[in-house]
């Protein structure tokens, strides 16, 4: 057991929450119950994933995507129900948004680009209003398309959604990676030296500018491809923190 206090100390470290700037208000949003016995991950902080964490007896509720952003909202409909939901149970939430997707070792974009296969650069690439995000790796003998979609398979459970601009027989010899609705950074991970491309969430606009820069583009969904640091962060705290720990999946198909 560790009180809530505690235990958004530690998170905010491990994650060094105030280093990065970000419209999300990360670390504590909720507090609950000021003892923790068990931990729930998930994606989002919907109705559903904190109805199920209180079903499931966790004291707190550790999401990307929290209820507290640059733009606050009333405390009413959705957002509202949200917020009663926890305080009912006496859930607390915690939410990290762009720390995790930048992460070094527990974050989404380091994730895909380890589990696909490849060797992570130290330099983060692709600047996201003023901080650098993305991943950068390399596989010196190259990986096929199939290969690659076959590592992250072991890790997201699922093939891409789409695959952009392939080129078969190709072996991949660096790969950039930004979860996320990400797909307009295709052709800044092509000029910083990409040939592979992984990311979340594609979109109409963003499509033509990835074919025409030659990359070649894996797309798996905003929740697949940010689900992975979730799970990540899941493992190192049950491990080091002594905790009852549970994962709520809640997929949106998007």
């Amino acid at each position: 057991m560790k009180t809530l206090a505690e235990l958004a100390e530690s998170l905010d470290a491990l994650l060094d929450v105030r280093a990065i700037p970000d419209d999300s208000k990360n670390g504590l949003q909720v507090e609950g119950r000021r003892e923790v016995r068990r931990i729930a991950f998930a994606l989002d902080a919907c109705l559903e994933t904190i109805r199920e964490a209180a079903a499931r007896q966790a004291d707190l509720l550790v999401v990307h995507h929290g209820l507290l952003w640059k733009e606050m909202l009333r405390a009413c409909g959705t957002h509202g129900a949200r917020l009663a939901a926890c305080f009912t149970s006496g859930l607390s939430l915690y939410a990290v948004h762009l720390p995790l997707d930048a992460h070094t070792s527990l974050g989404n974009n380091v994730s895909l680009i380890e589990d696909a296969g490849f060797v992570p650069f130290p330099k983060r690439i692709i600047d996201y209003h003023g901080y650098c995000i993305g991943y950068l790796g390399e596989c010196a003998d190259g990986l096929s398309i199939e290969a690659i979609c076959a590592n992250l398979e072991r890790t997201l459970f699922c093939r891409p959604s789409r695959i952009l601009g392939a080129h078969e027989g190709k072996l991949y010899k660096k790969a950039a990676a930004v979860s996320g609705g990400a797909l307009f950074y295709a052709e800044e991970a092509a000029r910083a030296g990409a040939e592979l491309y992984i990311t979340g969430e594609g979109s109409h606009s963003a499509y033509h500018q990835a074919i025409e820069c030659g990359i070649t583009t894996l797309i798996y969904g905003h929740y697949t491809s940010e689900m992975i640091g979730i799970r990540r962060l899941e493992k190192y705290c049950r491990g080091n923190f002594g905790l009852e720990t549970t994962i709520i999946d809640c997929p949106t198909g998007y």
